[in-house]
């Protein structure tokens, strides 16, 4: 392979998904990497959700141009565009190679999947190369955009690796039973996974024997599992004591009844992860003690789980990017594009941090400095610890530092951090960001003084593992302790010099607690805020008196004079259609008016029969369109297949 720079791109363009704004992929994602003999860096990781405003971006691209315009946007700091790239990999229409991928090398496993799996695997080549480990890539689904035929195939695959030599294979995941739920209740993951430990309300039933989910072609034990969650939402009061203990009078009855389905949905989950590690730790005869865990996948967000396995199994270490779910599935492509590029010879990469988002280095006072910003600024001055922690004793402050994160938690560069000694702090953060009163917030902790709050604790520096806050310490730290006594960790190393070190040492001197609270720099609905004007604004709309920015601190006033309600506008549109424009490309793209509901359900057919195509300006091919769609609807009437269909 030749040096230089690689692009790899988890995009979709195709102009009817883009009218639509149906979904083929979501997250969408680029990664830059250089690549100098062995060697290779990741220089810069972007998500279109910071660029576009769109959470968990799955806005389809008009069109090539479309999206070469919008990568070149994104590489215009960097001085490159797509022109200069050796190669461009993952997105079809864009890519320049076709060696890249699994597809071949694992014909049976879906390239979604492998991509998953290696963005585990590699985050740090020497112990991929040197040590024993144990690779899972779980999560919903596969996408079908480049693996055409990934719906007919295993949805999820596990490795050993000895020492890089590999062996790939199917493996279940508890992925779809938490898509089953997120349609059902209507809620995302991460609030459904709070509030299964939320409330004290536990159903009496049987939830049946472990699973074994390798695609959504469910058995009969994974539809009766479904039957018996169902049977929770009829539960009345007369059924306490008979059917459930009880309804938490802290929760609505609904809150209640989700909160119960979604404890069995958990302990199902975890009960599929340990069995299969089971499983693998046997077949393979491995020593766990000197064996590594590698995962990825939108299920890998589940800290719970993370935690318990590697208490359960005593592994080595654990290894995962920032971004495990789809969010991270350039990186994956990249890696894994590298790896079968270059072999047998072994690449040199570790992810050595978080921060590979892009950069806003710049001095907030040239934005404070504009009209509509001056008569909100009380106070600019430069940072001091002492003062910051000053600031954090009464309320909440906005931090901003230099580079993004990668994936979906903040993890101190585009944070909301609070005083964790007080359940007002977290009151007050979970107001600003107009969540539920019972959603936790996430503590940061240096890492020398983990063992002495938590315990059964390990490093945890992306936020993927929960653990328990000791007894003795709860009631020091109630902002960031969950319901049931966990807390969701970031742990910050001795060697780290990082602003939000320096922070949590200062912070740790003056009170004796190593811990700030930590939330996500967004609002509701909104992603994680990017830019410094972006978080400007978040403040003073959401009335946070001080913000720190690339080290200068910011007191605002005048906060309900702000004239903008909503978010800040993001710099990339996806809106580059007229409403004259939309409606002539949709009429040459479907003239024969074949109604809207269907062309939604279009791909979930086309997904499953990628050899049996239509052509929407035929008209027998739209009239079997609309027969073949229905007659999909009665066969999976009772599936969750009528959202988004992959990831988590």
């Amino acid at each position: 392979m030749k040096d230089g720079y690689y692009l790899s791109a988890y995009l979709h363009i195709d102009p009817l998904d883009h009218l639509l704004a149906s979904v083929s992929r979501h997250d969408q994602n680029a990664a830059l990497f250089r690549k100098s003999g062995r060697r290779l860096e990741l220089v810069r990781y972007w998500e279109l959700e910071r660029f576009t405003g769109i959470k968990q971006h799955a806005v389809s691209f008009l069109s090539a141009e479309h999206a070469r315009n919008a990568l070149n946007s994104l590489l215009d700091p960097l001085q490159l565009t797509l022109d200069d790239m050796e190669e461009i990999w993952g997105t079809p229409l864009l890519e320049t190679a076709d060696d890249y991928h699994a597809m071949d090398d694992y014909p049976k496993l879906a390239t979604h999947s492998i991509a998953h799996l290696f963005s585990a695997l590699l985050t740090d080549s020497s112990k991929f190369y040197n040590e024993t480990i144990i690779g899972l890539a779980v999560d919903g689904a596969p996408d079908a955009v480049l693996d055409k035929h990934a719906r007919s195939k295993s949805y999820f695959s596990g490795c050993v690796s000895r020492k890089g030599l590999l062996e790939i294979f199917p493996v279940t995941s508890p992925g779809l039973l938490w898509h089953w739920a997120t349609h059902t209740y209507r809620r995302q993951p991460g609030t459904l996974m709070a509030l299964a430990t939320a409330s004290t309300s536990e159903a009496y039933l049987d939830p049946g024997p472990v699973l074994s989910i390798y695609s959504d072609s469910y058995d009969r034990n994974t539809d009766l599992f479904f039957e018996k969650l169902g049977e929770i939402d009829r539960y009345t009061e007369a059924d306490a004591g008979v059917k459930f203990n009880g309804f938490d009078p802290r929760f609505s009855p609904e809150e209640n009844k989700v909160s119960m389905a979604m404890k069995q949905v958990q302990r199902m989950s975890m009960r599929m992860m340990e069995g299969e590690l089971e499983k693998i730790v046997s077949w393979f005869g491995l020593d766990r003690e000197k064996t590594y865990l590698a995962m990825a996948g939108g299920y890998v967000l589940n800290c719970p789980t993370n935690s318990y396995l590697m208490r359960k199994f005593n592994f080595a270490g654990f290894l995962a990017p920032p971004c495990v779910n789809d969010s991270g599935m350039s990186l994956g492509i990249g890696l894994y594009g590298f790896y079968r590029k270059m072999s047998p010879e072994p690449l040199a990469f570790k992810l050595e941090h978080a921060y590979y988002g892009s950069p806003d280095e710049g001095d907030v006072r040239n934005i404070l400095e504009q009209d509509r910003y001056r008569p909100f600024v009380k106070k600019v001055g430069a940072y001091s610890a002492r003062q910051a922690v000053r600031d954090l004793e009464q309320e909440p402050v906005v931090w901003f530092q230099g580079r993004a994160e990668m994936g979906p938690r903040a993890l101190g560069h585009r944070s909301l951090l609070g005083d964790p000694r007080s359940e007002a702090s977290k009151n007050a953060l979970n107001r600003i960001k107009r969540r539920e009163w019972w959603r936790p917030v996430a503590p940061i902790v240096l890492e020398e003084h983990l063992h002495d709050w938590f315990e059964d604790a390990y490093p945890s520096p992306f936020m993927l593992h929960a653990f328990p806050v000791r007894p003795e310490k709860r009631d020091r730290i109630p902002a960031v302790a969950h319901l049931d006594g966990t807390a969701r960790v970031q742990t910050v190393s001795k060697e780290d010099t990082s602003p939000i070190a320096d922070l949590l040492r200062q912070f740790y001197k003056e009170t004796g607690i190593p811990i700030v609270c930590n939330t996500s720099l967004n609002d509701k609905g909104e992603p994680i805020v990017n830019s410094l004007e972006e978080a400007v604004i978040f403040a003073l709309r959401r009335g946070i008196r001080v913000g720190y920015f690339n080290g200068i601190r910011v007191e605002f006033a005048n906060h309900f004079e702000f004239p903008e309600q909503g978010p800040a506008a993001r710099p990339l549109s996806m809106d580059v259609l007229s409403a004259e424009e939309r409606e002539q490309v949709m009429r040459e793209l479907n003239p024969h008016g074949i109604p809207e509901e269907i062309l939604h359900h279009y791909k979930f057919v086309t997904e499953r029969n990628p050899d049996h195509l239509y052509d929407l300006t035929d008209e027998s091919d739209a009239r079997m369109l609309i027969k073949d769609v229905r007659l999909f609807r009665r066969l999976y009437k009772h599936r969750p297949l009528d959202i988004t269909p992959h990831g988590l």
